[in-house]
């Protein structure tokens, strides 16, 4: 990882990367102090999204930092360039065949977690998929799971199942939860003896709950069932400590809240039983035990760059605090509830405890689906929240403000 380093080192100095890259990097300039009072504007200009359109969709893909895109895009300028210059010695220019011990330790301290259990993949259904296809399902076994999971968390637990003779039970969540306990009691009496597996969603991708997972995986841990965490929606947007919440695997992007290009996803094993999930992506340290991180890691020729660019971001997430990200992302979602709640015409999907929500608002306006509710917002304000189903989904994230969340409030009263 120290020759990769300084391989960036000497691609940041390079003529064809040029003075402004390097000055946005994290931790040299361009970020304001802590006391700021412009902090949150200040941080807003580190990003390149237009000023006259509002983002609200990173619950579907982020938006990169500056320092992000340029750290890529230089990265990939290098390969288009000087890809001569690399003798196969020393730091590996590909990505997919390295450890990268010291990438996965940085995100393994976000997540609470050793190197070793950290994985890099392509995405959540890529890290869902290789514990899925990798578990010794015996015939019969039952996979827990909610009815509101996303396709790319269901699907390949459907495809174990029928694969392996075995069944994909899912219990009703309700819309929206009301408390912890009741997620706990639903989970409780829906195990069986022949749940095997409980597969469920830290945060929900279509309602915004942010369930009880730390006590869930307790009451499965009793009796002896696996469990798998989907935490899509969580890693960069609340905090996540998968040794606290005691699961044994969580699976993770990095493009949504945490801000990285697309084809970044993290896989937690943890140490106690990871041997127990086949390499279903096999490379040549696949059956590598020491390293188990390392035998999911390792897939085949990738992108470097990608790979640069999401330390550019987990950088970029540093260098602000966790603690300060998941606050105000949790405080702007609270001022759209807040004033969603003042309004008459519109119903909220998302949990009233504040708890159990942070920066993800779902929720509708009578008379309206939530495709004409998206396209209101665009075609009245500009604003780019998602429409999921009947309903809108609208995501708060540090490069958003008050005053355009005012702006959606104004279209739902304006729609009442």
């Amino acid at each position: 990882m120290t020759d990769r380093r300084n391989f960036l080192k000497s691609a940041a100095a390079a003529p064809l990367l040029g003075r402004a890259a390097a000055a946005q990097q994290p931790g040299v300039t361009g970020m304001p102090r802590a006391g700021d009072p412009g902090y949150w504007e200040k941080i807003r200009d580190q990003f390149m999204l237009s000023r006259d359109k509002v983002f609200f969709n990173n619950g579907t893909i982020g938006a990169m930092p500056r320092v992000v895109f340029e750290r890529t895009v230089d990265h990939l300028r290098k390969m288009a360039v000087d890809v001569a210059d690399w003798d196969y010695r020393g730091v590996n220019w590909i990505g997919g065949y390295d450890a990268m011990l010291e990438l996965r330790g940085k995100i393994g301290k976000l997540m609470g977690a050793d190197a070793a259990e950290i994985a890099l993949t392509e995405n959540v259904t890529c890290a869902n998929s290789y514990v899925a296809a990798g578990l010794d399902l015996e015939r019969g076994s039952e996979i827990l799971m909610s009815d509101q999971e996303h396709p790319g968390g269901k699907s390949p637990w459907l495809n174990a199942a029928k694969r392996r003779g075995g069944s994909v039970v899912q219990m009703q969540l309700p819309r929206p939860v009301h408390n912890a306990d009741q997620v706990i009691e639903l989970v409780r009496s829906s195990f069986t003896p022949r749940t095997r597996v409980l597969f469920l969603s830290h945060v929900v991708t279509g309602a915004g709950a942010i369930l009880p997972v730390k006590q869930i995986c307790a009451e499965a841990r009793s009796r002896g069932i696996l469990t798998v965490i989907d935490g899509a929606q969580a890693l960069g947007h609340i905090p996540v400590d998968v040794h606290d919440i005691g699961c044994d695997a969580y699976v993770t992007c990095m493009h949504k809240w945490m801000l990285a290009p697309a084809g970044n996803g993290v896989l937690y094993l943890r140490s106690a039983g990871a041997d127990s999930v086949w390499a279903s992506l096999c490379s040549g340290n696949w059956d590598n035990h020491k390293d188990n991180g390392l035998r999911f890691t390792q897939r085949g020729t990738g992108s470097m760059s990608l790979l640069v660019g999401m330390e550019a971001a987990v950088d970029f997430h540093n260098e602000i605090g966790s603690p300060r990200v998941h606050a105000r992302i949790k405080d702007l979602g609270d001022h759209l509830r807040a004033g969603l709640k003042k309004l008459p015409n519109t119903k909220l999907f998302t949990p009233d405890d504040p708890s159990m929500s942070a920066g993800i608002t779902v929720y509708n306006v009578s008379g309206l689906t939530g495709p004409q509710l998206q396209t209101e917002m665009w075609n009245r304000e500009r604003l780019r929240p998602r429409s999921i189903g009947a309903d809108l989904r609208h995501c708060t994230h540090i490069f958003n403000n008050e005053s355009e969340i005012d702006r959606a409030l104004k279209v739902c009263r304006q729609l009442g």
